[in-house]
């Protein structure tokens, strides 16, 4: 059978006041204890002192008084102590005994060289017995004095009327201030609740409050705060990339769709006209299928998951070679400096290690305004890792534009003048290194250099 879930509210304020009245318990005990050390340890002491008396009158029987005066003293001691009892014994008879019930519960023990001091309970009161060795004349005894706790019993007796009604006062105030704790709480995550709310009315720009307090609720809030910046950021990133991939398809068809609408009206007798308008669209579509393949990859690489472990070490000066004669064919005035270090291994797909470097050696060539175009590839191990640098001689990146150039289909060059450039390349090469659990950073010098480091 399942137990009912109670309300929220309801829990904390329970939890609460039975940790209040946990606390006041264990303090009003602990207070009760340490009384009870510190009167118990003085009535041990009396007790201690009225047994070494004892033990010097009766040393001294014979000489200053006889056993009749002894005798006589330990029963005006009896009369005169209500709460003191003593009993003077040896294995074969009670030498003497103060009237009391007390006895019928204490056993006749033989006492050896040292005293002993137990803790004794009697109708729920406290007393310290006293054992201990005793000499009469020859003759050898065991004496033992019995003294109830008067100063603890009567601090109970007297206080226990301020204890029940302070117990009562703890018990009313322990449950305002649950009810406040828990009144409190549920009302900072009330707000949390109400930010939410507005959030889904109103837009993902409202905040929840950050108190002063820096206590867990206010952690959640941060929290939930960062999570909502992210969400925003992701949202704005998402609305900027079917923006942009809107244009970037939109460009190609328009200029298909004006084409073959000129074709149709008049241009099938024109046959230079004919030539010059295919050649445009078959362009055209050649552009339309690189931006969805591009798409299609990035898609592809968002839903990879590569095992290390599994993968086997390859050379990259093979690839390197491969891709620098691929661009020679296309680019013969680019000049590439090559720096790899012998013996280098790196756990990576061929295949994505050839695509890295196309998108690196791709943007240098496309954007470079210098006559002279130079890139600088290096291969090689820092620390305990393994670097890759492309290192170009171009126009460069503007300082601000540097953490927005890995995002989908984002353009430094706002012109758009490199037609041929989708802005999609730098984010497929970023989300294959974070496949490879590696780190891509760009830095720049506009007018000067372009370079991209991977740390693998």
């Amino acid at each position: 059978m399942k137990t009912k879930k109670i309300p929220i509210f309801l829990e904390v304020t329970r939890n609460s006041f039975f940790i209040i009245i946990l606390i006041l318990i264990i303090y009003t005990v602990s207070q009760l204890v340490t009384f009870w050390m510190f009167t118990d340890e003085y009535e041990r002491d009396l007790l201690q002192d009225r047994y070494e008396e004892v033990v010097n009158l009766s040393k001294n029987i014979n000489v200053e008084f006889s056993k009749k005066g002894f005798y006589e003293y330990l029963q005006e001691l009896s009369e005169g102590e209500n709460d003191e009892y003593i009993r003077i014994y040896s294995s074969d008879r009670i030498y003497y005994e103060s009237p009391s019930e007390i006895w019928s519960g204490i056993s006749l023990d033989n006492a050896g060289k040292d005293t002993e001091i137990k803790i004794k309970i009697f109708d729920f009161e406290i007393y310290n017995l006293i054992t201990g060795p005793l000499e009469i004349g020859d003759s050898k005894y065991t004496i033992q004095i019995i003294r109830e706790d008067d100063i603890f019993d009567e601090f109970i007796t007297n206080s226990l009327p301020i204890l029940v009604l302070t117990s009562i006062l703890g018990l009313v105030l322990s449950g305002v201030g649950a009810t406040y704790v828990s009144k409190n709480f549920i009302n900072r995550l009330r707000k949390l609740i109400t930010t939410m709310n507005e959030i889904k009315e109103k837009g993902i720009d409202k905040r929840a409050e950050i108190s002063e307090l820096n206590d867990e609720i206010d952690k959640v809030n941060i929290v939930f705060n960062s999570m909502m910046d992210e969400l925003e950021e992701a949202f704005h990133e998402q609305s900027r990339f079917v923006a942009d991939a809107s244009h970037e398809l939109k460009t190609p068809l328009t200029a298909l769709n004006g084409h073959l609408s000129m074709l149709k009206r008049w241009g099938k007798n024109d046959e230079e006209r004919l030539e010059k308008s295919l050649d445009i669209c078959l362009s055209e579509v050649e552009r339309l299928t690189k931006i969805v393949n591009d798409m299609l990859t990035l898609s592809r690489l968002e839903k990879v998951d590569i095992d290390l472990e599994k993968l086997n070490g390859i050379e990259p000066k093979i690839i390197i070679d491969e891709v620098i004669e691929q661009y020679k064919i296309l680019n013969p005035d680019v000049n590439y400096i090559t720096n790899i270090d012998e013996n280098i291994k790196v756990k990576i797909d061929p295949n994505d290690l050839k695509q890295l470097l196309i998108i690196f050696i791709d943007n240098s060539i496309k954007y470079n305004d210098k006559n002279n175009i130079e890139i600088k590839i290096n291969f090689k191990k820092v620390s305990n890792k393994i670097q890759l640098e492309v290192i170009d001689n171009g126009m460069g990146i503007p300082k601000e534009e540097i953490n927005n150039v890995m995002k989908r289909f984002y353009k430094v060059d706002k012109s758009r003048l490199h037609n041929s450039s989708f802005g999609i390349g730098l984010s497929i090469a970023n989300r294959i290194v974070k496949i490879y659990n590696g780190e891509i950073f760009i830095s720049s010098e506009l007018g000067k250099y372009t370079k991209v480091t991977v740390n693998f």
